[in-house]
């Protein structure tokens, strides 16, 4: 009943016949309702459970490390960026930098009143003022977690977007190498850099993000580390847009049923970044992640709960994936070799090197090793490129021959293994998929097997 319902709504769904059957999508969306209320679901709010998850957190050893200290937190007018700015000041550090483009007037987060913090106006790509800052503050730890978020906005301002995220991560790291002051720096991640590869932007650009972290690390003189986070909800996207189109639309736009998100509380993603602290080291940028997701949120299913909680009588409309979410998942992203414990934030071949921490509620790992004079290429490249289509060509080239060179430093029978699970032929079938959606990335793993040059 459920596919079939989901069918008849996705051929109402089109826009030319949307105002002459929007009675049907209503009363299809209500038997939707239904349907899932019969299955034990919307009862309560599905993104509840992760708004109450807590995490480990070694509050004297992080003590140790930030009293008397001066931190540096960019972004730090964000959702994450404010929630870590509170915890920070529980250690007594000596002052906070907040570093940001917008004004802390304008922040819709509450920052505590102290004198120790200090918000200064900046934009992260302007190269010039981010060296200023750090030579006149002199910065202990450095926590960077400003970028442009939001996938769908990254496909229409490619170039900003590359230039904020992947261009401001370097002129924090290069000024981090350049300030005697520094011990260590911490990046905020994605989930979404676990990909192999991608030829989405934001993901494209936190997955070279992730490698910058990684060569300067090794190769510089601080201590550099990271996290992944998902989908946050105390500043989800998603959640703000269903629960407004619930209160007040006609009707309520989804990408497609079976569009899964994992969450995960501010909360969590501020205690993150601060144990990043301690399980980084010398010469090897270690990633973190919350080890226990739970069950990922449907966004039809919140989308039906809002509709149920409003008391509206609107329907549902299918509008497939935009640019920026377009991308099918990839089953041979996961390690069934244990599918009792799969996390959508780690791929498989840093799933065989994880290691937990004692309270065995964070995953640690490090990224595949690769060559770091092609990122170095990639890069000056980017530096000289202007223009959206350019921008995102050099890009996705550049990440494409990375990920073909990284396929020589993993295990044959890890790549034979994510092949095998992400090509299955009765899952592909199941899910309504070909070996053609994955044609960006599985015939360089082919190649890698057989030893062929890509």
């Amino acid at each position: 009943m459920e596919s079939n319902l989901f069918k008849d709504i996705w051929n109402l769904s089109f826009k030319d016949k949307r105002e002459l059957h929007s009675d049907s999508l209503t009363e299809l969306t209500s038997q939707l309702i239904q349907l899932y209320e019969s299955q034990g679901r919307l009862s309560d709010n599905p993104l509840a459970p992760a708004l109450t998850r807590t995490l480990s957190l070694p509050n004297k050893t992080i003590t140790k490390m930030i009293n008397g200290k001066v931190c540096l937190v960019t972004g730090g007018l964000g959702c994450v960026g404010s929630k870590l700015v509170e915890h920070l000041m529980r250690y007594a550090p000596s002052k906070i930098i907040i570093l940001d483009k917008t004004s802390i007037e304008d922040s819709p987060y509450k920052h505590p009143a102290s004198e120790k913090i200090i918000s200064i106006q900046e934009d992260v790509t302007n190269e010039a003022q981010v060296t200023a800052l750090f030579s006149k503050h002199l910065p202990e730890f450095v926590f960077h977690t400003a970028a442009q978020r939001d996938p769908g906005l990254a496909e229409k301002a490619i170039f900003d977007t590359v230039r904020t995220n992947i261009i401001g991560t370097l002129n924090i790291l290069n000024a981090c190498e350049k300030t005697k002051s520094v011990h260590q720096c911490v990046f905020s991640s994605t989930g979404k850099a676990s990909r192999y590869f991608t030829t989405e932007i934001y993901a494209a650009t936190k997955k070279v993000c992730e490698m910058l972290l990684d060569v300067f690390a090794r190769k510089g003189n601080k201590k550099y580390s990271m996290v992944r986070f998902t989908h946050i909800v105390n500043n989800s996207l998603m959640d703000h847009q269903l629960k407004k189109l619930a209160q007040t639309a006609d009707y309520i736009t989804i990408h497609a049923p079976g569009k899964f998100v994992t969450a995960q509380n501010v909360e969590e993603a501020a205690c993150l970044m601060q144990n990043a602290l301690i399980y980084s080291e010398l010469g090897k940028c270690k990633f973190l992640l919350v080890k226990n997701l739970e069950w990922p949120v449907e966004s039809l299913e919140l989308a039906l709960y809002y509709i149920k909680t409003y008391k509206r009588r609107i329907p549902i409309v299918f509008s497939g994936n935009p640019k920026g979410y377009s991308e099918k998942f990839f089953r041979g992203q996961l390690d069934w070799k244990n599918p009792t414990d799969l996390n959508l934030l780690i791929n498989v071949y840093e799933n065989r090197n994880r290691t937990v921490n004692p309270e065995d509620d964070i995953i640690i790992s490090s990224i595949v090793p690769f060559s770091s004079t092609l990122l170095d290429n990639l890069i000056q490249d980017i530096v000289m490129t202007e223009g959206e289509e350019n921008t995102k060509k050099v890009l996705v080239e550049g990440l494409k021959a990375i990920f073909n060179d990284s396929l020589n430093y993993v295990e044959v029978s890890q790549t034979q293994d994510i092949l095998k699970w992400g090509l299955d032929p009765k899952y592909l079938d199941l899910e309504g998929l070909s070996e053609a959606d994955f044609q960006e990335m599985t015939p360089s793993m082919f190649a890698s097997i057989a030893n062929i040059p890509s």
